[in-house]
């Protein structure tokens, strides 16, 4: 991806967290501890680092699954992959939230 592209992306994907809310409040993630890593990759491959506030809430299970759908969608994205953490049986979460 050319690095004109690969900054086009960053943007969207950027424009996109700021205006998505946590589903406990008004506040978005990039406001948020929640948020602890995102690296955009030069091929479209997007990773986050995610800790819900809540670590037993099916909401935010359910948040994190649109929020991956909604990453895939957006133009340039090839692949996204979301980390949970600081959940017990994050590796649980994970996989439900990729899958």
């Amino acid at each position: 991806m050319k690095p004109r592209h690969h900054q086009a992306l960053s943007r969207r994907v950027v424009r996109m967290l700021n205006g998505w809310k946590d589903p406990h409040n008004e506040v978005a993630y990039t406001a948020t501890k929640a948020m602890s890593a995102i690296e955009i990759g030069q091929d479209g491959h997007i990773e986050m680092t995610i800790q819900p506030a809540r670590p037993h809430c099916p909401c935010c299970l359910l948040d994190l699954r649109s929020l991956h759908q909604k990453t895939a969608s957006i133009k340039g994205v090839t692949n996204v992959t979301i980390t949970v953490t600081g959940v017990p049986a994050s590796e649980r979460w994970t996989r439900e939230v990729n899958g």
